[in-house]
């Protein structure tokens, strides 16, 4: 159990093979893509732009009468949206290695602000979506993608399975609240109606992640980049290796009854106009 060892080493070396588009927010930002008004001669920002996607194939896509700023505070990750800039020759990209709870901008300066798998996912998300609202012009565009509660719910159900078996109520109460701090739908747009926006369009999806079984997931890069850290921090070092290799096993056995072991995960587009 190797993975139990993973610790990301952040890095301009790093970031140049580091492409999260493929493994996970392709599928939220083409959902934006494809939802999406484009309108011409805007001022727009991308809240939570790492490593470019979907700032700059909306830049290409909108062109030069439209104004784009991407804001990350993931210094690596800018420099790579800097060399895509260059190499593509786009002009209407501006950076801005800043947090989202502090907007550098003027009031009433943007006429839409974009986030995918953002802005309801930061540690103050009330914070940042009335830092939005204060910067946009009347009757501007908040449009997020987001993956809701019931993301893995397969993968969930094993965790139970395990630590029930495990016998331990705490920990299992531990994966019980790691799970439930996605919220559902209303719970995402309560986000919007709480801080000055109406919605004005919401479309539901969902796709499936397939891995061959358990070990394979748990070995996987991206895996243990966004999740494993987390989930080996809910327990006792001394307790990890028992606990992961019964979950593991777990895992293995549904792959093993089911085909491969497929992942649900449920997305949203949202967007709203503030008041």
């Amino acid at each position: 159990m190797d993975y139990l060892n993973y610790q990301f080493v952040d890095s301009e070396d790093f970031v140049k093979t580091y492409d999260e588009v493929p493994l996970w927010s392709s599928s939220f930002g083409l959902l934006m893509l494809k939802h999406l008004e484009l309108k011409a001669n805007e001022t727009i920002l991308d809240i939570g732009s790492g490593t470019g996607f979907p700032l700059v194939e909306l830049a290409e896509r909108l062109g030069n009468s439209c104004k784009l700023f991407g804001l990350d505070p993931w210094k690596n990750a800018n420099m790579r949206v800097h060399e895509k800039i260059k190499n593509y020759g786009i002009s209407n990209i501006t950076l801005i290695e800043s947090s989202a709870e502090q907007l550098p901008f003027e009031d009433q300066s943007l006429d839409l602000i974009v986030s995918n798998l953002g802005i309801n996912n930061f540690d103050k998300p009330d914070v940042v979506f009335r830092e939005c609202n204060r910067v946009l012009k009347a009757s501007g565009r908040l449009v997020i993608t987001t993956n809701l509660h019931g993301h893995w719910k397969e993968l969930y159900e094993i965790w139970y399975l395990t630590l029930h078996e495990i016998g331990n109520e705490a920990y299992l109460k531990l994966i019980e609240n790691e799970e439930a701090h996605r919220r559902n739908l209303a719970g995402v747009s309560q986000l919007f109606t709480d801080n000055g926006f109406q919605i004005t369009n919401v479309v539901e999806d969902s796709f499936t992640m397939k891995f061959l079984d358990g070990s394979a997931f748990l070995n996987h890069h991206f895996i243990q980049l966004g999740w494993l850290a987390g989930w080996i921090s809910l327990f006792p070092k001394s307790e990890l290796s028992m606990i992961f290799s019964k979950f593991e096993f777990n895992l293995n056995q549904f792959a093993a009854r089911n085909g491969g072991l497929n992942l649900t995960v449920p997305m949203a587009f949202i967007a709203g106009e503030k008041f």
